[in-house]
């Protein structure tokens, strides 16, 4: 199982998804108040208590598709399918970190819209690296498939 480039492939994507349960900066901006974003809360100025996001639960289904993948060694069939589910969820997230990023900057009406400074984090950027080694692992397992299909005919 770990001897597989494959494996290697899915699990550091599975850790690259992983960093944003860790509470760090998805994206932060400044419109006359510092806003920043985290996988479980927007805070908004001096706001301790932040708007609940539950962007969380998508990064823990991306990391337990790449687990499943990781553990369906035998079955290459279903981690090619899970690789591809796996891999439109990660674009589709990072597609949402972006846009509610420029949604939430320019939910502010009262706040000069020439000030907006929107940065993303470290997090935004690992999280969509994990595409590069989603899409190398499915060629792992594309690979291997093909392989152990060459030797069955020449049994």
């Amino acid at each position: 199982m770990i001897q597989r480039i494959q494996t290697v492939y899915f699990l550091i994507a599975a850790l690259l998804v992983a960093t944003t349960l860790f509470g760090t900066d998805l994206f932060s901006f400044d419109q006359g108040e510092f806003v920043h974003s985290t996988a479980y809360k927007l805070f908004r100025g001096s706001d301790l208590e932040g708007k609940k996001v539950d962007f969380w639960m998508l990064s823990l289904v991306q990391v337990i598709f790449a687990l499943m993948i990781i553990f369906s060694f035998k079955m290459r069939h279903r981690q090619i399918f899970l690789g591809w589910i796996l891999l439109l969820l990660n674009i589709l997230s990072s597609v949402w970190i972006v846009l509610g990023a420029n949604v939430h900057s320019l939910e502010c009406t009262t706040c000069d819209q020439t000030a907006t400074n929107l940065s993303f984090g470290v997090v935004f950027f690992l999280h969509a690296a994990a595409f590069i080694f989603v899409f190398l692992g499915i060629r792992g397992v594309r690979k291997d498939k093909k392989m152990i299909d060459s030797l069955n005919r020449l049994r």
